[in-house]
């Protein structure tokens, strides 16, 4: 009955509650919109971060190199670890990576790798990829002598996918080895995730570097939901009561995790302020709204509307009110998200690494905006409160006399 009298109300005197809906819709918008962003740009640094170090969650072992049977045990009580902690993983990887002692020469030519990359391509071939390819095809990636190179890398050698490559690493004591690998596809990606980046077979690198075969220096764990990834290393490190140090990827780029935390802390704080003003603004218009509607409340409390139902009418118009400000917000966030993914910002410095082939990306999170909405939702109905109660005491006779 209340919400019937309401809604009807509402439509009736729609630019009564114009400026009021008109605040929401502008808080809620401004909000979803910057949450969504900040959300895209964290989406993809742990995207970029999870293909680069190998997942979300790592587990190092550290600097020594194990002997086949403490590697064998390791592996077993790592991999129990992971089970014990009822992590449900989206997939996991065994790495060896080596830093600048990587080079890669073919024709006369050599580059530097920043990061050779060995990785089980049965394991985490899904993962990879979803990187850019630009020519070739990852799947041939299932030869143990393939290799995926960066097009940085492959202009600086004039190399091209079916080239056969030739990778020299130092070994421990020194000594140098080499190895052909073969051009399987190209891949593009951006600053410290790519430029000088070389993707191969875990047992050909280990091989090569005179380790086990069975080696890996990671141990990595994709997961289906990246926010995820500090508590699921939390519960890891709490299985691995210490023995090998377990982190999150984005602890690996601080840097970039400060700014990722800073983002989100000026979103909530935003939220805040923006809340503040919409329950003082809804306040005061509430309280003109509730005198010019004087006689009409007088008149429902004659024909026998009781106290508590005229402040739980005021309250309920304020609810369709937030329903409303809200979706209208939304449908507005999502027009602007969109319209700002097709601009291109390509070469933008500094930004690159938060873009997706030269264009921003958002994420609209549910549970996001579900406590945005009932945050709004319950800063509406704050605002109301005061003039509800104000209406709910008025008296029939002396509000239908009143002009």
């Amino acid at each position: 009955m209340i919400l019937q009298i309401a809604f009807r109300n509402f439509t009736r005197n729609s630019r009564r509650f114009f400026l009021l809906g008109l605040a929401i819709c502008a808080g809620f918008f401004f909000v979803c919109t910057v949450q969504s962003l900040v959300a895209g740009l964290s989406r993809q640094i742990n995207l970029r971060g999870a293909r680069y170090y190998g997942g979300h969650v790592i587990v190092n072992r550290g600097a020594d190199v194990p002997q086949s049977a403490d590697l064998a045990e390791q592996d077993r009580f790592i991999l129990d670890a992971i089970h014990r902690s009822g992590v449900q993983p989206a997939a996991l990887s065994r790495r060896t990576h080596l830093g600048v002692d990587g080079l890669v020469f073919f024709n006369g030519e050599s580059v530097t790798m920043r990061r050779v990359i060995g990785l089980d391509w049965a394991s985490e071939g899904r993962m990879i990829s979803r990187l850019q390819i630009v020519a070739g095809d990852p799947a041939a990636m299932s030869d143990p002598r393939g290799a995926m190179i960066s097009d940085v890398t492959a202009r600086r050698l004039s190399a091209r996918v079916g080239d056969q490559v030739i990778l020299q690493v130092n070994r421990e004591g020194g000594a140098v080895n080499t190895v052909p690998l073969w051009v399987k596809a190209v891949f593009r990606e951006v600053s410290i995730f790519g430029y000088y980046t070389v993707y191969m077979d875990r047992s050909v690198l280990d091989e090569t570097l005179g380790f086990d075969k069975g080696y890996s220096a990671t141990i990595g764990v994709y997961l289906d939901d990246y926010r995820t990834a500090d508590r699921v290393a939390s519960r890891i490190a709490s299985a691995m009561a210490g023995r090998f140090s377990v982190a999150p990827v984005l602890s690996l780029m601080k840097e970039i995790r400060t700014l990722l935390e800073a983002l989100t802390l000026v979103s909530w704080a935003v939220l805040v302020l923006l809340a503040v003003v919409i329950a003082v603004g809804i306040l005061n218009l509430y309280r003109v709204i509730i005198y010019e509607r004087t006689r009409e409340i007088g008149t429902m409390r004659a024909i026998g509307m009781q106290r508590p139902q005229v402040r739980n009418l005021v309250l309920a118009e304020a609810l369709l009110l937030a329903i409303c400000g809200i979706a209208a917000g939304l449908c507005m966030s999502f027009l602007a998200l969109w319209a700002v993914s097709r601009i291109p910002l390509s070469g933008s410095a500094g930004l690159d690494i938060f873009l997706d082939r030269g264009h921003l990306t958002w994420v609209m999170n549910g549970d996001m905006l579900l406590a945005d909405a009932v945050l709004i939702t319950l800063v509406t109905l704050a605002g109301a409160v005061g003039p509800a109660q104000a209406a709910q005491t008025i008296e029939p006779v002396v509000a239908i006399r009143s002009e």
